[in-house]
């Protein structure tokens, strides 16, 4: 079975939202942030030379105030990475589709694919 596509189709699959919640989980997303962000990276320094107990917690405060700012910025670019999974080209690229086709040559794409698969069988 070949399979096509209209390039501004999606596979539709799950929303990209519920992919984002199954994928890429509130610890992940954590975890990305001290991995990525430098402000976080400094405050983890701090934290860990730390020896005063109220320092540590200021620091606390401040790495969970941090995180907070960051939560939407993260969310935001997990889900349209997660959207661009669902599109046409990365169907394409995976395999699943073998050519997109634009709706409205469409009906000439396929009688020329016809028009030549019929005689081969």
């Amino acid at each position: 079975m070949t399979m096509f596509s209209n390039p501004e189709a999606r596979g539709g699959i799950l929303e990209p939202a519920g992919i984002v919640e199954i994928k890429f989980r509130l610890a992940d997303q954590l975890k990305a942030m001290h991995r990525i962000d430098p402000q976080l990276q400094m405050l983890d320094a701090e934290l860990e030379a730390c020896d005063d107990t109220d320092d540590s917690a200021a620091i606390k405060d401040q790495i969970a105030a941090r995180e907070e700012l960051l939560k939407p910025v993260y969310l935001q670019a997990a889900t349209e990475f997660a959207d661009l999974h669902d599109k046409t080209g990365r169907m394409k690229a995976k395999g699943v589709i073998k050519d997109a086709v634009p709706w409205a040559e469409s009906r000439k794409y396929f009688f020329y694919l016809a028009k030549r698969r019929i005689p081969l069988n």
